[in-house]
C-alpha cells in the first residue's frame, strides 16, 4: 500500500490538502480535509483500464459552489428537516432553511463546506487509516450543543473502504452523518440503468412533493421500490418517477451483512455496502450537475450517477415513530459504514 499528501489550496486561513492512497489490489482513492472528502476512486478494470467510479471535482471552490455535495461528509443533519426546525424538551430550535421552508444536508454552511483536522497514519498489515476531526459550536445552522465530530477512514489492501463516524455533545442535539458519494460503475461512460442493484429492505420512506417523508414505512412488494433480488435500476423507474430519491428502511443493517449490492454486467465491478445506519437513501440524479469536471464527460440528460447513501431517516426529529437521532451529552454517536469494491463478480 502506497499513501501520500499535497497541498490543494486555502481557505480562510487554512490549508486543504489532498491525500491519496493505491492498494495493492490496484484501487486508488483520494481525500481531502475539504468536507472530509472522498474525491475520487480510480480502479483498473479487467482489461487493465483506469475507471474513475466515483464523481469528484478538480478545485476546492468548485466544491464550495457546487449543490449536490459530490463525495463529501453531510452534517449535522443528512438529508431533509421539515419545516428547518425541531424542538428538544419543548424548546424549539430554528435551522437554517437552504431548500424552500426545509434545511438539507446541514445548512448552508453544513459539515460539507468546513476544513477539517485531519491525521494521516499507517497501520501494520496492509491497512491505511485516514481521521478527520471537526468542532461544531452551539447554534452552528441553528443546532444546539457544542460537538465533537470524527470520521475516520480505513483503507485495506483487498480494497475495502470503512468509515466510522463518532460524535458528543454537551447539549441534547440532533446528529445524522453520511457519506454522499456518486458513483458509476462503468467510469461515466454512460448512464447508470444498467446498474443492476440489490436493497435489503422490506419497506422504502414515501414523500411529499418536497421530498419529506409522510411519515408512513410501506411494504416494497409490487412497487418500482422492491430491490430485494437484483434489478436493474432503470428497470422500473419510469413507474418512479424519473429519479430514485427515497430512503429505505434497512431490514437488518450490520456490518456483517450487506444491505447494498450495485453490480455493473459490462465491467464486472460490484460494490457492497455493510452499515449499521437504518436506513439507506436511494438517488439517480438525472440533470447535469451545477458544477462540472471537465475531465469527465456525462450524458446530456440521464441517470448519470447513483448514490446510496446509509444515514437515519430524514425529518427523523419530527417524526417519533423513526428510530430517534437525539444525541445526549454523556452519549457518543457511534455507526460505521463499509464499501468493499470487487473487479471480475458481485462484491461479497
Amino acid at each position: 500500500m502506497e499513501f501520500s499528501s499535497s497541498h490543494w489550496g486555502n481557505l480562510n486561513g487554512r490549508d486543504l490538502l489532498i491525500y491519496t492512497v493505491t492498494t495493492e489490489s490496484g484501487l486508488e482513492v483520494t481525500f481531502s480535509n475539504l468536507g472530509a472528502t472522498l474525491v475520487s476512486m480510480r480502479l483498473l478494470n479487467n482489461h487493465n483500464e483506469p475507471l474513475n467510479l466515483a464523481y469528484g471535482l478538480l478545485r476546492p471552490n468548485d466544491y464550495l459552489k457546487a449543490n449536490y455535495y459530490p463525495g463529501v461528509i453531510v452534517g449535522r443533519y443528512a438529508n431533509r428537516i421539515e419545516g428547518a426546525k425541531f424542538y428538544i424538551e419543548g424548546q424549539e430550535y430554528r435551522l437554517t432553511a437552504n431548500e424552500g421552508n426545509n434545511i438539507l444536508h446541514g445548512g448552508t454552511e453544513g459539515f460539507s463546506h468546513k476544513v477539517w483536522d485531519s491525521v494521516l497514519f499507517e497501520e501494520h498489515n496492509g491497512v491505511c487509516l485516514l481521521e478527520f476531526h471537526l468542532k461544531s459550536p452551539d447554534g452552528d445552522e441553528g443546532f444546539p450543543g457544542n460537538v465533537e465530530v470524527w470520521v475516520i477512514y480505513q483503507i485495506t489492501d483487498d480494497n475495502q473502504i470503512s468509515i466510522s463516524y463518532r460524535a458528543t455533545t454537551d447539549k441534547p442535539t440532533h446528529i445524522n452523518l453520511t457519506t454522499h458519494g456518486y458513483f458509476n460503475l462503468g467510469g461515466f461512460k454512460g448512464d447508470v440503468l444498467d446498474h443492476m442493484l440489490k436493497i435489503d429492505a422490506n419497506k422504502y420512506l414515501p414523500v411529499n412533493s418536497e421530498l419529506i417523508p409522510t411519515g408512513e414505512l410501506r411494504d416494497v412488494d409490487g412497487s418500482p421500490f422492491d430491490f430485494r433480488k437484483f434489478k436493474a435500476i432503470g428497470a422500473d423507474l419510469d413507474l418512479a418517477g424519473e429519479v430514485y430519491d427515497h430512503c429505505f428502511a434497512l431490514n437488518n443493517p450490520t456490518i456483517e451483512n450487506a444491505s447494498v449490492v450495485l453490480y455493473n454486467p459490462k465491467t464486472h465491478i460490484g460494490i457492497s455496502i455493510y452499515t449499521t445506519q437504518p436506513g439507506i437513501q436511494l438517488y439517480t440524479p438525472i440533470n447535469k450537475p451545477n458544477v462540472e469536471n471537465p475531465l469527465i464527460k456525462l450524458p446530456e440528460k440521464g441517470n448519470w450517477a447513483v448514490c446510496m447513501e446509509p444515514q437515519h431517516f430524514p425529518n427523523s426529529p419530527n417524526t417519533p415513530h423513526f428510530p430517534s437521532t437525539l444525541l445526549l451529552p454523556g452519549e457518543e454517536y457511534d455507526h460505521t459504514t463499509i464499501f468493499t469494491i470487487s473487479i471480475g463478480g458481485v462484491a461479497r
